[in-house]
C-alpha cells in the first residue's frame, strides 16, 4: 500500500548522491550561503536547533577543504575542487564516478543538503501556517522561456518529465527540481503594466489561492486530492531572477521579482520528495 501524503510530509529530506552530476554538486555547494540566508530571512528568533545545524555544516565544509569561518568562504574550496573535476571529467558526469560516497566532499554535500532542509523545516514550523490552493497551470519547455502549458504531467525527482533547462549551471539541481510561482503575483505585475503571463518567467507550476507572502523555504506542498498518490515537494529556496526573463517586464527590470529587493514576490524552487502525476486544477496544500 502506498504511503499516505502525511507520512511523506513527515519524512526528512535525504540527499541521494546517485542523483547528482558533478555540476549539480558544484552548484549545490555554491548555493549554500544563499539558501541559509533565505531560510533565516525575516525571522527574529531562530529555533535552537539551527545553531547546531550551522555548526555541523561548518565542520563538514572544513573537512572538505573549506577555509574560513563563514559559509561563503567555507564553500569556496570544495566548490573549486568540483569545478576542476567538471573540467576534467565533464560537468554532466555522475558525482559518484569521481568521488567515493564516504569522501569528505560527499559528506559535505549530504550534510549541507539535509541540514538546510531540516533547518528550513524548523523555521517554517515556527512562522508558517497551513493553507490550500489550486494548481492553476503546468508549464514546460525544451529549454528557455516562455514555457508552454500542459493539462497533465508527471513529476519525478528531477522535476516535470519532459521539461529542460537551457543553462544547467544555474538550474535543474535536485533542490531546484521544480520552480513554482503565484497566479496572484503574476496578475499584480500585469496590473503594473508588465507583460508577464503564466510560464513566461520559467515556473513549472503556477499556483492560485495561496497567500504567496506566507510561502517560505521549509514548507511542503501536497499536490493532488488522493493522499496515496499526491506529489509532495519541499520549498527549498528562492529563484534568483536573471536577464532571460527581462521580456516579462515593461522596463526589463527583472529584479522586480528578486527576493532581496522585493520579499514575497520571487519564484520558489522545490525538491521532490514523492513524484506522481498532476493535472491543472489539482488541490495544493501547504503543510508545515
Amino acid at each position: 500500500m502506498a504511503a499516505d501524503a502525511d507520512d511523506v510530509v513527515r519524512r526528512p529530506l535525504r540527499c541521494e548522491l546517485s542523483n547528482y552530476t558533478l555540476l549539480d554538486a558544484a552548484g549545490t555547494l555554491h548555493s549554500v550561503p544563499a539558501r541559509w540566508r533565505d531560510l533565516t530571512a525575516g525571522v527574529e528568533e531562530l529555533p535552537g536547533g539551527i545553531v547546531v545545524a550551522l555548526e555541523a555544516m561548518t565542520a563538514a565544509l572544513d573537512r572538505a577543504g573549506g577555509d574560513g569561518t563563514d559559509l561563503t568562504s567555507l564553500v569556496a574550496g570544495p566548490y573549486r575542487t568540483l569545478v576542476e573535476r567538471c573540467d576534467t571529467a565533464g560537468a554532466g558526469s555522475p558525482f559518484l564516478e569521481s568521488f567515493d560516497e564516504h569522501a569528505p566532499i560527499a559528506d559535505a554535500l549530504e550534510t549541507c543538503e539535509e541540514l538546510l532542509s531540516a533547518s528550513a523545516r524548523l523555521v517554517a514550523r515556527e512562522v508558517a501556517s497551513p493553507m490550500a490552493g489550486v494548481l492553476a497551470h503546468l508549464n514546460v519547455s525544451d529549454g528557455g522561456v516562455p514555457k508552454r502549458a500542459l493539462d497533465t504531467a508527471r513529476i519525478d525527482a528531477s522535476g516535470v518529465v519532459g521539461d529542460a533547462q537551457r543553462a544547467r549551471q544555474h538550474h535543474g539541481r535536485p533542490s531546484q527540481a521544480l520552480s513554482i510561482w503565484s497566479t496572484e503575483r503574476i496578475e499584480a505585475l500585469q496590473s503594473e503594466g508588465h507583460p508577464v503571463t503564466p510560464g513566461a518567467a520559467g515556473e513549472n507550476l503556477t499556483v492560485s489561492d495561496l497567500d504567496w507572502g506566507r510561502v517560505r523555504p521549509g514548507v511542503r506542498l501536497v499536490i493532488g486530492s488522493d493522499p496515496e498518490r499526491a506529489v509532495v515537494a519541499e520549498v527549498t529556496w528562492w529563484a534568483e531572477p536573471c536577464r532571460t526573463i527581462a521580456g516579462c517586464f515593461s522596463d526589463r527590470r527583472y529584479s522586480r521579482i528578486g527576493e532581496s529587493k522585493h520579499p514575497g514576490w520571487s519564484r520558489a524552487y522545490a525538491a521532490v520528495l514523492r513524484g506522481g502525476e498532476v493535472r491543472a486544477g489539482d488541490r495544493v496544500a501547504v503543510r508545515v
